[in-house]
């Protein structure tokens, strides 16, 4: 029986999407859900819009049990790396499950992309494009050659082939369990749709669910525009001239560091600086390793840590168990950090570091020990 199934999600800001993934997963299972949430950081390389707190009380409401975080910079990387974060933390937390959405919901499509993307064949097919188009990007090159292959992927499908392929490499013995994601209407759309409508003023109740609508009512969202111009800003006075700093083939850094000399804002710094070969959420994510002085996650191995933001009583129960079996470190107050290894010990240095960063991004700004005086939500 299904003991902890594991969704790996940025709620970004949640909606109606996720709110039938959870409620489906829940209706499923006798155990827990247990939901591995991006930090205070996404995948696109911006802040969330809601800090990591408020939003894992947001899942707590919504099905969750548990809610432990995506630990930076794991949570704003790319596919690859992304899906790898999470799958460590979930298999940290012990999960036997996981489970996610999918525009097909086709397991043995998603299990058979895996398999090739792992093969010799596309190693060679991939080393080959990249050497004959260096001014290609990786990610466009890749969707060419899965699409020549014969695997018509959309964003989710992408994402569980990667998730798929970290299961395998890290030996995680979960079961993956997609599930097709609901078709798009007028009041169910995508979070990238409804982060449009934030920064246009327009009201976002039609298009989250129920619950949470008073949540978003009343709730300050971060503007993604102030850490545009902190990053430009950076860039432009503060970024290190040496190209030595440079940790991104085909000189990217010294291409933020040209393109923010000749902007006037901060958004118009990074419109600029995308091209065919760096996208903009390429940009965005190399902009904020810099500012925090992260290594890409692309280097790294896997996080060695979590945090715990939101818990319900079943997941404490299940979490007070877990604890004394296993040895992944779950931080739940500061302290605990003196406590941890000392890889995990480093790696919560950049999470710092973030949470410091997006903590100027809020309106009003916080203090830089603002997370450090957060508590988990526990439901009573």
């Amino acid at each position: 029986m299904t003991q902890n199934t594991a969704i790996i999600c940025e709620t970004n800001p949640f909606h109606r999407g996720h709110k039938y993934l959870f409620d489906t997963v829940k209706a499923q299972t006798d155990g827990i859900v247990t939901a591995v949430m991006s930090g205070n950081f996404v995948q696109r390389g911006i802040p969330a819009v809601l800090d990591k707190y408020k939003r894992a009380e947001i899942l707590l409401s919504s099905g969750a049990d548990l809610v432990v975080e995506l630990p930076y910079p794991w949570c704003a990387a790319g596919g690859e790396a992304f899906a790898a974060g999470g799958i460590a933390v979930a298999a940290g937390m012990g999960a036997d499950t996981l489970a996610f959405g999918s525009e097909t919901g086709e397991a043995d499509m998603l299990a058979a992309c895996a398999a090739w993307l792992d093969s010799a064949e596309y190693q060679e097919k991939m080393l080959a494009a990249e050497n004959a188009e260096p001014e290609t990007g990786a990610a466009a090159l890749h969707d060419r050659l899965t699409r020549e292959a014969g695997y018509f992927l959309a964003p989710n499908d992408k994402l569980a082939v990667w998730y798929l392929r970290q299961i395998r490499a890290q030996k995680a013995g979960m079961t993956p369990a997609p599930l097709k994601r609901t078709p798009h209407t007028e009041t169910v759309i995508s979070a990238t749709k409804i982060r449009e409508k934030l920064v246009s003023g327009e009201v976002i109740t039609p298009y989250v669910p129920e619950e949470t609508a008073e949540i978003y009512q009343h709730a300050v969202f971060t503007d993604s525009s102030r850490f545009a111009d902190m990053a430009w800003t950076y860039f432009r006075l503060f970024a290190p001239q040496d190209p030595l700093q440079d940790g991104e083939t085909g000189g990217l850094y010294r291409r933020l560091v040209k393109t923010a000399g000749q902007s006037t804002s901060g958004e118009q710094f990074f419109t600029a600086a995308a091209t065919k070969k760096y996208t903009d959420a390429r940009i965005r994510r190399a902009a904020l390793f810099a500012m925090t002085g992260t290594p890409s996650p692309d280097t790294l191995t896997v996080p060695a840590y979590t945090v715990l933001l939101a818990a319900s009583e079943k997941g404490r129960a299940w979490l007070k168990a877990r604890r004394k079996t296993a040895d992944f470190p779950i931080i739940t107050k500061p302290a605990d950090c003196d406590k941890l290894p000392e890889e995990a010990k480093a790696q919560y240095a950049w999470l710092r570091k973030a949470d410091s960063l997006y903590a100027m991004c809020m309106h009003p700004a916080e203090s830089a020990d603002f997370f450090l005086r957060k508590h988990p939500a526990v439901e009573k």
